[in-house]
């Protein structure tokens, strides 16, 4: 199956967990990052799935064309997951932090990045917040 991000995240995918899984897996595949592996668990916005990468739990999140969250354990090697993540989407991530339970989470917004950004920066919960440019 020949997938990109217009299919799932630039557009609403159908809200059938296989077919959800197949786009997403596929555009992962065909930007070289073979070793990650999701399953559907929210065929609804915003949808969910969750998984491993390089032995490591990862989950992602996202309603189309508003936001893209990857939820995973901070690690030396992330910037390879997110430089893909990157290229499949088109654009560079707004912001990362991590949360009171110690993940690491990455947001790439279409919409209204600075308020969302300014919500984070505000909140005593994240910490090691870094913007992107």
């Amino acid at each position: 199956m020949a997938t990109n991000a217009s299919t799932w995240f630039y557009s609403e995918p159908e809200h059938r967990p296989y077919l959800i899984e197949e786009r997403v897996n596929h555009t992962f595949w065909n930007h070289r990052i073979a070793s990650l592996y999701l399953d559907c668990v929210r065929a609804e916005p915003p949808f969910r799935m969750e998984g491993e990468w390089r032995g490591r739990p990862v989950a992602i999140e996202w309603v189309p064309g508003d936001y893209f969250t990857l939820i995973t354990r901070p690690a030396d090697d992330i910037n390879a997951l997110l430089l893909g993540i990157k290229e499949i989407l088109g654009f560079a991530p707004a912001i990362s932090y991590v949360d009171p339970d110690g993940n690491m989470v990455t947001q790439w917004y279409v919409k209204d990045a600075e308020q969302r950004i300014q919500n984070i920066q505000g909140n005593p919960n994240y910490r090691q917040i870094k913007r992107y440019k």
